[in-house]
């Protein structure tokens, strides 16, 4: 099996150093790609130092594209599965192998790396977020039968199985509306329970107005999934 593991890294001049290092010294198995997706500040000098295989976005694509980049990486160079981790830091590499294993055993073509599949508690979540997160969980629930806990979640193991698909569509978060298209399509996704940190350094994307736009975007992109997945089974 070759495994990649992709992050993707936008103004991450802070943080990146360390995870690519903690990475490199966990998963020496796995081969690693940086999506630099634009940055403005001093990823791209950092990583040109660190010497670590990259791919570079002229300008700022956003994180949808930043994971079908690493996708379409992953399909030229004969991957049979893609790991993805967020470069802020939150997502601990040495949790990486158990995902990765338990996939391996169990056949997935998605696994989720999950906050919430064992407590479903979002309590320590800001109010904000905990009722997109739940009104995320609720959708995916209503129209593909399935619960999923933790729609935002970045760490995740892909099969070579979905790789083609994700590619035909252009996602916007690669979240909540990529598991509504593949569920439609009849691909299996599962939650494994991961520990995430709280963010040391840097910014994070969601500021006080995106808790009211993005729920109603992704609502709406989960909606369109539907419609994508439909029009995609049919062409078949």
């Amino acid at each position: 099996m070759r495994v990649l593991v992709a992050i993707p890294a936008y103004n991450e001049e802070i943080a990146i150093e360390r995870i690519i290092r903690e990475v490199q010294k966990t998963l020496r198995d796995f081969d690693l790609l940086i999506v630099n997706d634009g940055s403005q500040d001093e990823t791209g000098q950092v990583l040109d130092r660190l010497g670590v295989t990259t791919a570079t976005h002229l300008c700022n694509l956003g994180y949808g594209r930043a994971i079908q980049t690493a996708i379409k990486y992953a399909l030229r160079y004969n991957y049979d599965v893609l790991i993805t981790l967020d470069a802020d830091g939150q997502h601990l590499p040495d949790e990486v192998s158990g995902l990765y294993n338990a996939n391996k055993n169990q056949d997935w073509d998605m696994l989720i790396g999950s906050r919430y599949v064992k407590t479903h508690d979002y309590s320590q979540v800001p109010f904000g977020r905990r009722i997109g997160m739940r009104l995320f969980s609720l959708l995916v629930r209503v129209v593909t039968g399935h619960h999923i806990y933790d729609t935002t979640s970045g760490m995740k193991v892909m099969r070579r199985s979905v790789f083609e698909t994700l590619t035909r569509w252009r996602f916007i978060d690669f979240h909540a509306e990529s598991i509504v298209f593949l569920l439609r399509l009849g691909y299996r996704i599962r939650e494994y329970p991961i520990t995430v940190v709280n963010r040391k350094q840097g910014r994070s994307m969601y500021t006080a107005l995106s808790h009211i736009t993005y729920p109603l975007k992704t609502s709406l992109i989960m909606l369109l999934s539907v419609v994508q997945a439909e029009l995609t089974r049919r062409r078949k």
